[in-house]
């Protein structure tokens, strides 16, 4: 749990530090928007992918799989 929240902080961090090197690397509104939505996907997409490989499953959620998957086998 700490662990997730520890990444999404990471992730917000380098949000930022993307945004402030956006701003410093363009003088068109536009580009640095583009620029910034771009990198933001990228970020996103290794976050989740990091944190779904490191991080263990929640529990409860299989529970729920399991049960449906039962329910559906009757």
């Amino acid at each position: 749990m700490f662990a997730k929240f520890f990444i999404f902080i990471l992730f917000i961090a380098a949000e930022i530090t993307l945004g402030i090197y956006s701003l410093a690397i363009s003088e068109s509104l536009l580009a640095r928007f583009l620029f910034f939505i771009l990198s933001a996907f990228i970020v996103c997409a290794l976050v989740i992918k990091i944190s779904n490989k490191l991080l263990p499953d929640d529990d409860r959620r299989e529970k729920k799989v399991m049960k449906k998957k039962a329910k559906k086998a009757r």
